[in-house]
């Protein structure tokens, strides 16, 4: 085990990684039918909670005082990603047995993120799960050379070099995904229905806050920050802080090509499991289970942490214990990265002043 000072890593050793994989089989029948198992009761009683509960803060948020108001942005931000951990496993089909149901609850689970179901089928399960961490095909955190980061202009840089500081992450999503390629795109005339679906629900929540704000003396536009743009940013903040940890480690590799990436097994050499201390563990349904739901996309929330536990017992897969100071480390170290040697580097002054700079 290496890693960061205070925590126990696996270190991802890729040869071990991809032998082991290609010895049949990894799980047994057994095993697989059990992880694969879907069941319609339990996501549909955590959905409906999700929604009771997001609705509720939402009032408690119109209804405090303005200090505690603000503070109650944060849970309720926290519950629309919540949410969208379920219809990111509805969009995968493997939330309930259902094909419709899974896409019904998936729109009613992105709604309050205010994101297409079809658009993230094609942003997510068909683009980044298809292959993870590939140059040039995943975008999302996808570092750069240092010569590819020398030939960007200097706000390109500056804003680069911001996203990957401990204070910068949390702000990658909102303007490098949701906006380009999630709010975008809705013009292309296959999202029409879920783009008209997004905005008559963001219509009715703007209407729908500022009224009940009104009724509990609240101005317009205080209502609309406390009932909706806050919880809204803040769940940006932190869905760019879960994938961020979900692909970059010291230890996580990317590649330079998909043949790189078969020949790595990079759909878990290209993951991290991030184990939360208790209580913040069990509170993220298993979204931090990254090496098991990359391996199986079709797996359930519900069983993924039985299956990340039987990896980890018999493969040798990136996973860490959170910590500020680990988080400030990672931080620290995956700044740019070198494709040719498969490995994370820092910046050099020297890219930035123009003296030249190599891909190491």
């Amino acid at each position: 085990m290496t890693g960061p000072r205070g925590n126990k890593v696996m270190a991802l050793a890729s040869e071990s990684l991809r032998s082991r994989l290609s010895e049949p089989p990894l799980f047994t029948h057994r095993e697989r039918r059990s992880f694969a198992r879907r069941q319609i009761m339990i996501p549909m009683v955590i959905l409906g909670s999700l929604l009771i509960l997001y609705g509720c803060l939402i009032i408690v948020s119109l209804a405090a005082p303005a200090p505690l108001a603000i503070i109650m942005t944060v849970p309720s931000g926290v519950m629309i990603g919540l949410l969208f951990i379920v219809g990111h496993d509805a969009c995968h089909n493997s939330l309930t047995p259902s094909s419709r149901l899974n896409k019904i609850a998936g729109r009613v689970a992105f709604l309050p993120a205010l994101h297409s179901f079809p658009l993230w089928d094609l942003a997510h399960n068909r683009t980044h799960h298809r292959n993870n961490n590939v140059r040039g095909w995943d975008y999302v955190w996808e570092p750069r050379t240092a010569s590819e980061y020398r030939a960007k202009g200097r706000l390109s840089r500056a804003l680069y070099r911001f996203h990957r500081t401990p204070v910068g992450v949390p702000f990658y999503y909102l303007t490098n995904i949701w906006v380009p390629r999630l709010v975008a795109a809705r013009f292309m005339k296959a999202h029409q229905l879920d783009t008209i679906l997004i905005v008559l629900f963001a219509a009715l929540q703007i209407w729908g806050v500022i009224t009940l704000g009104g009724l509990l003396g609240k101005d317009p536009v205080t209502s609309l920050m406390t009932g909706m743009v806050l919880p809204f940013l803040i769940w940006n903040f932190l869905i760019s802080f879960i994938i961020f940890l979900h692909h970059t480690h010291p230890a996580v590799r990317w590649y330079a090509s998909v043949a790189a990436w078969e020949a790595n097994a990079g759909a878990i050499g290209g993951t991290a499991h991030v184990r939360f201390p208790w209580p913040f563990g069990p509170m993220v349904l298993a979204i931090m289970e990254h090496n098991a739901h990359h391996l199986a996309p079709g797996v359930p929330l519900y069983n993924l942490p039985d299956m990340q536990s039987a990896m980890e017992n018999r493969l040798d897969i990136v996973s860490w214990r959170f910590s500020w100071r680990a988080y400030f480390r990672i931080c620290r170290r995956c700044k740019l990265y070198d494709y040719a040697a498969g490995r994370w580097v820092v910046f050099n002054p020297a890219y930035d002043s123009g003296a030249g700079g190599r891909d190491n």
